[in-house]
């Protein structure tokens, strides 16, 4: 889902599906943020979804701090903040979560380089596998013991 929050309202209200197509966010996710009360709409006489402004204003932040991985209650406490409180208040509330999530990109990456090292250790030692019509024993390749290819014939290579 892409969001553009250079496009603007001109005037007045509009329904749901012209804010879907504004905002490029599903007319099932402006309805699911609604029931999550990020945005708010008013009801036609007809019962349609009418959204002003303020939709457009809201679904902007939310944009932005889904960019930021924060969780949508996360995010209706920190609009909660945002629309009530000062900008220092703004400031301590958002100030720890953004460093939570740092930490949290932090392990996530150590985990991703320890993975990179283990899968380019893997291809290393499938990439020096000699070639053999022999059964192959899948633990050479796999294991971390740096244990040498050998077919079932018990001969590197399967030669013989």
């Amino acid at each position: 889902m892409t969001f553009d929050s250079a496009r603007r309202f001109s005037v007045g209200r509009v329904r749901i599906s012209e804010l879907s197509r504004r905002s490029g966010v599903p007319a099932t996710a402006l309805r699911f943020y609604e029931s999550m009360g990020l945005i708010v709409a008013a009801r036609a006489a007809n019962g349609y979804r009418d959204y002003d402004e303020s939709a457009v204003d809201r679904l902007t932040f939310l944009h932005g701090a889904k960019q930021l991985d924060l969780s949508l209650p996360e995010i209706v406490e920190l609009l909660d903040v945002v629309e009530a409180e000062s900008c220092t208040q703004v400031r301590e509330t958002l100030r720890p979560k953004l460093d939570e999530r740092l930490r949290d990109v932090d392990e996530r990456l150590a985990v991703l380089v320890k993975l990179r090292e283990r899968l380019a250790e893997a291809t290393d030692r499938v990439t020096a596998c000699p070639d053999s019509g022999d059964r192959c024993r899948t633990q050479c390749v796999l294991s971390r013991s740096g244990a040498s290819c050998v077919s079932e014939s018990g001969l590197i290579g399967g030669a013989g």
